[in-house]
């Protein structure tokens, strides 16, 4: 069994959607996530027996973050994470683009706070447009791998600058979402996770926002504002896993 990994943005998505038609999928499952094991395979199990194919589709269903569509067609199965969560299980004898579709149709209301030591860069948009944004950055050096003393006082001084840096960020995140807390559909997080966990774990303010976190990563090399527009195109992202039998 093959598998092809790739990734598409919203018009893409679109468009792959509207030329898989032309293939006459058999089938179509929306999973919900998270999930268990045993519901994502009772919920193949109403259009696919037991076999290789069966184990790979739960497998890629059960690690995405945001759910999965899966579609059939003879020969190849197709498993897409969509860019935010399933709402509700479905199977399907034939083709059911609708809940993925409509999903990537329609114009979010997006919060997006993108983090990395000494950049950083908060973000509301409306479907592709930016609403409102802000763009900083702050001191923090480097780690220190010598050992002995001065190491230590390195170390204490750069968890003062983290802690600094975090709480600016804050509160930006705080002066540009809280006044549309309200009308935010999702809030996506960009860096790396160790980054954003100090400061999940300093800043109460984002412990606020966990209802409406979709739980995986935008990859933007450095927040600032000429990644603006990547952020908002990355965060409707679809990956797409193609397994041929």
């Amino acid at each position: 069994m093959l598998t092809n990994q790739f990734t598409l943005t919203r018009t893409r998505a679109l468009s792959w959607l509207r030329k898989l038609e032309e293939a006459t999928p058999s089938f179509t499952v929306y999973i919900a996530g998270p999930a268990a094991k045993q519901d994502v395979e009772k919920m193949l199990l109403m259009v696919l027996d037991r076999g290789l194919l069966l184990d790979e589709l739960v497998d890629k269903a059960l690690k995405s973050p945001t759910g999965a569509a899966i579609y059939y067609t003879t020969g190849k199965a197709y498993v897409v994470w969509p860019p935010f969560p399933v709402k509700d299980n479905m199977a399907s004898r034939g083709y059911d683009p609708a809940q993925l579709k409509t999903m990537l149709e329609h114009d979010w209301r997006l919060g997006l706070v993108l983090v990395r030591l000494g950049h950083y860069a908060i973000m509301i948009a409306g479907g592709d447009k930016l609403v409102e944004a802000f763009a900083g950055t702050g001191l923090v050096h480097a780690r220190h791998h010598k050992g002995g003393s001065s190491s230590q006082r390195f170390a204490r001084h750069r968890e003062k600058q983290m802690e600094s840096f975090f709480t600016r960020v804050e509160g930006h995140a705080r002066e540009i979402m809280e006044p549309h807390l309200k009308e935010i559909d999702f809030i996506l997080y960009g860096g790396t996770r160790d980054t954003l966990q100090v400061m999940w774990k300093q800043c109460s303010f984002f412990t606020r926002l966990r209802g409406k976190v979709v739980d995986r990563l935008i990859s933007v090399r450095e927040p600032k504002r000429s990644s603006f527009e990547e952020a908002i195109e990355l965060a409707y992202m679809s990956t797409i896993f193609e397994i041929t039998e």
